[in-house]
């Protein structure tokens, strides 16, 4: 009997996991209402014209390499309950601030960028490809 329960645990388990793991690998859609989708190389323009960037990626991530200028968000963000802590963008919600994190599955930034609207921000933009288009192209990696 106790081979039974353990092979309907197997089994439970085994036909569970693909579930969770398209779940997780789920792309994100490509609009977000009040939000800007832009390309890196639509980004990449405008570094140098004072815009805010917020890498949502784990810190570890961020230290091996992202976007020159961006700053690391992972900190201010709240995977439970899948917000973000807007005190870090600053007072002037009318700032063009930009978010990405790993690429097209990446729901961290997606939700980042919705709380911004959420909290009133007007100007917010969302590099949907995240770090995984950006070092695909031919962009600066900062480290």
């Amino acid at each position: 009997m106790r081979w039974v329960i353990i092979a309907f645990s197997l089994f439970a388990a085994l036909w569970a996991w693909p579930a969770a793991d398209s779940h997780a690998a789920e792309e994100t859609p490509t609009h977000l209402e009040g939000v800007t989708i832009v390309t890196p190389d639509e980004l990449r323009q405008m570094l140098d014209q004072g815009i805010r960037i917020y890498d949502l990626r784990k810190k570890a991530s961020y230290v091996d390499g992202h976007v020159p200028g961006a700053e690391s968000a992972a900190s201010s963000y709240n995977a439970t309950d899948t917000t973000l802590d807007t005190s870090i963008l600053g007072p002037n919600k009318s700032d063009r601030i930009v978010f990405y994190s790993h690429g097209t599955t990446g729901w961290k930034s997606y939700w980042a960028a919705h709380s911004a609207v959420e909290a009133g921000y007007s100007n917010v933009l969302w590099m949907r490809g995240g770090f995984a288009e950006w070092s695909a192209g031919d962009h600066p990696v900062a480290r």
